[in-house]
């Protein structure tokens, strides 16, 4: 249909051409030439209709040009005056309307490929950031602090031979939005397949999420398995789909930006999460000025967990952070790896002095209770218990020291 409508119009245009441009060209011959060139014009000057004789033409734009023979045969050696281009027989010009639907369609699709397929990928991209931050946003609190709810397991991840990264999912897409330092206290779902303590009741542990508290509909949980524990050989044992119940948060400690100057952290084992915790939330802020030094103590190279975390935010932040790690045995020479134990000597040698920076440092400890007891002294259970170990020794007070 429109192949048909394009050769019809593309004809009325060539009618138009030729009745405009063979009456200019009669202008000029009446201009120019003598009354005899008209003479040998063959005019039919009989009534179709009537019969009647009519006048001489006064005028050579109303001649009828295709009864009109000239000498001056130029204008129809012209190629739109081909004799296939005569009124009633239609230009043959589908290759035309070929090319002109072609260009069309190509500069569509050029125009959609430039333009409007960017702008309707913007547009959904908006619209998922959009839902995403309704989502963060929401006030509705994730975890609830008097009772157990359960999460849905997402996603399995082995960090290394005994430790798991976990994720949940969130009820509603909501982001956790817990403060630092804070932990969520984690038991069996099912309370009567679960482990049960002595006294007959489900396990209960506490546990510092390492994933972005920021982060919508979802939140990741470290769990290092230990053989002689109750409930971590339980939780490895769970795969996607599987539940498990959390209650919190349990707020440690209060942690405000740019409070300290210089802030320790000492950790042996799973006792990283808090202290990783508090440095990724502090180092993330541009405005950050504290400097932090970590102690982390492991049995070997192959047990330091979130080390890959640790070396890219040392080297993203060389001026406020180093880290130090201490391990029984030593399989490379890395010089950020150091044989043996987390001493006096070694506080002294990577610490600020307690006396000279007073209330402006702050070392936080978290470890096993072997190690606990050989650096800060064990806690007094929910309190803070009294100092002692190699941080006494090197001169901290309890006001510089926080155990978790």
């Amino acid at each position: 249909m429109a192949a048909r409508i394009g050769v019809g119009t593309a004809g009325h245009l060539r009618s138009g051409l030729f009745y405009g441009t063979f009456g200019i060209r009669c202008a000029r011959v009446q201009h120019s030439a003598p009354l005899s060139t008209w003479s040998q014009l063959k005019l039919s000057s009989t009534s179709a209709h009537d019969g009647r004789a009519k006048p001489p033409f006064s005028s050579p734009f109303i001649l009828p040009a295709r009864r009109m023979q000239m000498r001056h045969k130029s204008i129809f050696q012209h190629r739109w005056f081909h004799p296939e281009s005569a009124p009633g027989q239609p230009p043959k010009q589908s290759y035309r309307v070929f090319w002109t639907m072609t260009f069309v369609l190509g500069a569509f699709s050029a125009a959609y490929i430039k333009w409007i397929d960017p702008y309707l990928t913007h547009r959904a991209e908006m619209a998922a950031l959009a839902e995403k931050q309704a989502a963060s946003a929401s006030t509705e609190p994730v975890f609830d602090k008097d009772n157990f709810l359960p999460f849905e397991i997402k996603k399995i991840e082995s960090y290394n031979h005994n430790t798991k990264l976990i994720t949940f999912s969130t009820p509603k897409g909501q982001a956790t939005n817990l403060p630092v330092a804070s932990a969520l206290f984690a038991r069996p779902a099912d309370e009567e397949g679960g482990p049960k303590d002595d006294k007959g009741n489900p396990v209960v542990r506490w546990y510092t999420p390492v994933s972005d508290a920021s982060q919508p509909g979802e939140f990741t949980v470290m769990i290092k398995k230990y053989d002689t524990g109750k409930l971590t050989p339980y939780i490895h044992s769970l795969s996607v789909g599987d539940k498990l119940a959390f209650k919190g948060p349990i707020k440690k400690f209060a942690y405000k930006q740019n409070e300290f100057e210089h802030v320790g952290l000492i950790g042996g084992g799973s006792g990283i999460t808090p202290l990783y915790q508090i440095l990724r939330h502090a180092l993330k802020d541009p405005n950050n000025t504290t400097k932090f030094t970590l102690l982390y103590g492991n049995l070997t190279e192959d047990d330091i967990l979130l080390r890959k975390e640790f070396d890219s935010l040392k080297q993203q932040h060389p001026d406020t952070f180093n880290v130090v790690y201490f391990v029984d045995k030593k399989k490379t020479k890395d010089s950020t790896v150091q044989i043996g134990f987390i001493t006096k000597d070694a506080v002294m040698k990577y610490l600020p002095s307690a006396a000279e920076k007073g209330n402006k440092i702050k070392v936080f400890v978290c470890g096993p209770p072997p190690q606990m007891k050989a650096i800060s002294g064990a806690k007094a259970g929910m309190k803070q218990g009294e100092l002692s170990g190699a941080l006494k020794d090197a001169g901290f007070t309890e006001e510089q020291v926080y155990k978790f």
